[in-house]
């Protein structure tokens, strides 16, 4: 049977790929690759970048384009079949890039490379690129004797394998509670949309149902929204023990022993490779590198808004007990009150706004945006393969007209696809050695609401930025003019820049003009009412402090247990994380709170010692922008130096100094603390 994924597509094939050539076709993939690698080392040319690093570089392109594909459907067509499928690949995988990272006459080309003469016709990005695979020959163990080299092996696939278990247990657990309901009013104060997307009667059924699934739009609706405090009880109960020993379905899908487990390899690998902790390994490519500098930009954030989070809360509790007379704020209760607060102060809710970002609106005025601002335009391209009806595909091209990338957009939260919302990349830009230039191809997931009963689909504001988040991410893919695979678009930039770009755009969500370009009443074409605007932009910083303070919780959890582990300690996470609340902290917990059960990003993604990242991220967000503040939001020059300087570079050069280009300067807190009133 023909393989659709051994041909040398442009987009992805995806109603035409069966599950059963996955692992043919990657074996395949892997076989030529492996190939490759050997005529690079038995070839007698000279050692040049076409002659060594171009070929292995084409070949591993493929294997990245086609596990790209699985990778994505994984995440948003979920099925056991896909996911055996899944994890075999990944296993496979792990195994030929870590033999490729131990293979040492590869590594002694490319340090022969960078000794001879040759290495001086190198452009600044090849340069780049041989220095970061030089390091990532170390990170593999490349001078490790042979026996480490095999636990190192056998580490780094039980990694893999329980990164996917974990991403599983979560997926599984947050799909296995479900509520039925069967009187109306135990929903009351619910937006009608949610009412309307969890209405399970069919039209023979004389009674109504809702069924109540632990979807964040439909979990966020309810422990905002509900009136019902024991509703709201039993799903925080049930979404703060996903895949944990607690809650309603305790054991089944028990993280516990995989983030143990993952902790300790963790460790292990990072002593192996002659680190003190996984921490320190992990920092070794980032932009920051020292594990207690990052402490000090935690704790010294902490002592600026602290104060002012605990007055936030002081505030909360204070409306509370004056308008609703409770005396005590239980943790299902912060949201629901907290939005009750907002109402009173500002006079409106993010409820109301729905009905003015519907989807085509925010997208058509999202893109004009990017056109002032960097000359591009982006138009939808029709009668293409896709894997769901939801998704829509979106060329990008520049000021010449020239295509220079695409980009899927999936936005409805939908059964069988994780919850979140992510960018990722699917093809990589690079000019191939016959001078054929292949074009970089984006996903941007969402978990929105779908369109229902006759409407559109529509945004809260909330979820507008989301929208423009995973926006920033994908232009910085999509964008980049660097030909180079492994360090074009998103590739190669450090886990703690990466969120920078996409952090930088959402400020313009909260702009009064750009707000006239993404926003009109879906029925009436109304703009949004100066009113609400101004409500809304009063409102921007509601509560901000506590926002921080979580992130900062999440942050110093993540390092402490990644810097501070050791075999020989009580590295109870739970225990640690209840410690650093204690110091950090100032929202109540209940006693059976599993959060690090359900931390995707540190146990089930790539942020490791990383989550710090959207904290630091934000800093060089805040402070970039404020050049936009200063020069104009629509300057085009300020547009095109930010996209010459920062977007099209991708990992081709050290990150302070992409920054530093664009602002003339390193980054400092100061716009940061201003942006936030702190």
């Amino acid at each position: 049977m023909h393989n659709p994924l051994l041909t040398s597509f442009i987009l992805p094939p995806f109603s035409k790929i069966q599950f059963e050539q996955i692992i043919p076709a990657i074996i395949e993939i892997l076989k030529d690759c492996e190939l490759t690698v050997e005529k690079v080392l038995s070839q007698k040319n000279s050692c040049e970048w076409n002659n060594i690093i171009q070929p292995i570089n084409e070949s591993q392109d493929l294997l990245n384009r086609v596990f790209s594909i699985i990778s994505h459907l994984n995440s948003v067509i979920n099925t056991p079949e896909l996911r055996k499928i899944y994890k075999e690949a990944c296993l496979l995988i792990t195994q030929y890039n870590t033999c490729l990272g131990q293979n040492k006459k590869l590594y002694q080309l490319y340090v022969s490379l960078r000794k001879t003469n040759n290495y001086m016709l190198l452009n600044n990005a090849q340069k780049k690129y041989l220095q970061n695979i030089l390091l990532n020959f170390k990170l593999s163990g490349i001078k490790l004797k042979q026996n480490k080299q095999e636990r190192y092996l056998l580490i780094v696939n039980r990694l893999s394998e329980l990164e996917i278990i974990f991403s599983n247990n979560l997926l599984d657990a947050s799909m296995g509670w479900k509520k039925l309901i069967t009187n109306k009013k135990e929903l009351s104060g619910v937006p009608e949309n949610i009412l309307v997307s969890v209405n399970n009667t069919s039209e023979n059924e004389a009674k109504e149902h809702w069924t109540l699934t632990l979807d964040f739009p439909i979990y966020s609706s309810i422990i905002t929204y509900c009136n019902n405090d024991l509703l709201r009880k039993d799903m925080y109960l049930a979404y703060s023990t996903r895949a944990s020993d607690k809650g309603p379905v305790p054991y089944k899908w028990d993280n516990t022993n995989i983030i143990n487990e993952q902790l300790s390899l963790r460790f292990e690998l990072a002593n192996l490779l002659g680190f003190k902790s996984f921490a320190n390994k992990s920092l070794i490519n980032r932009m920051v590198r020292n594990p207690l500098k990052i402490i000090y930009f935690l704790e010294d954030l902490l002592k600026k808004v602290k104060n002012t989070a605990s007055e936030e809360l002081s505030q909360l509790k204070l409306f509370s007990k004056k308008h609703y007379n409770i005396n005590v704020l239980n943790p299902w209760d912060f949201a629901y009150y907290s939005q009750k607060q907002k109402e009173h102060i500002y006079t409106f809710n993010d409820e109301q706004l729905r009905s003015y970002f519907p989807k085509q609106r925010v997208l058509s005025g999202l893109f004009k945006l990017i056109n002032i601002i960097y000359g591009v335009h982006i138009l939808e391209r029709k009668n293409v393969n896709l894997y769901h009806p939801d998704v829509n595909l979106f060329d990008v091209f520049n000021e010449k007209g020239h295509m220079v990338g695409s980009f899927y957009t999936d936005l409805y939260a939908r059964k069988n696809k994780r919850s979140g919302a992510w960018m990722d990349s699917c093809i990589n830009k690079m000019l191939k050695k016959d001078g054929n230039l292949q074009n970089p191809v984006a996903y941007i997931v969402c978990n929105f609401n779908s369109p229902k009963q006759n409407k559109p689909a529509l945004f809260t504001h909330n979820e507008v930025i989301i929208l423009f988040h995973e926006f920033g991410h994908c232009l910085h893919h999509i964008l980049t003019s660097i030909e180079i695979p492994e360090i074009s678009g998103i590739n190669g930039v450090p886990l703690d820049s990466i969120e920078f770009p996409s952090q930088f755009m959402e400020n313009w969500c909260w702009e009064p003009d750009v707000l006239l370009l993404i926003s009109e009443h879906y029925k009436t074409g109304e703009q949004l009412p100066n009113n609400i605007l101004k409500s809304m932009l009063d409102a921007k910083n509601y509560q901000i402090s506590l926002f921080i303070l979580r992130q900062i919780e999440f942050s110093l959890f993540d390092l402490n247990i990644h810097y501070k582990f050791h075999p020989e300690k009580n590295n109870n996470v739970l225990e640690i994380l209840k410690s650093i609340r204690s110091n950090v902290s100032i929202f109540p917990y209940l006693d059976d709170d599993r959060f690090p059960h359900s931390f995707n990003h540190i146990f089930g993604g790539c942020y490791a010692s990383g989550y710090y990242s959207y904290l630091w991220a934000g800093v060089m967000a805040a402070d970039a922008y404020a050049r936009f503040k200063e020069d104009g939001i629509f300057n085009k020059d300020t547009g095109q130096s930010f996209l010459k300087n920062i977007l099209m570079l991708g990992g081709s050069e050290d990150f302070i100094n992409m920054f530093k280009k664009f602002r003339g300067r390193e980054p400092n807190t100061d716009a940061f603390l201003k942006q936030y009133g702190i």
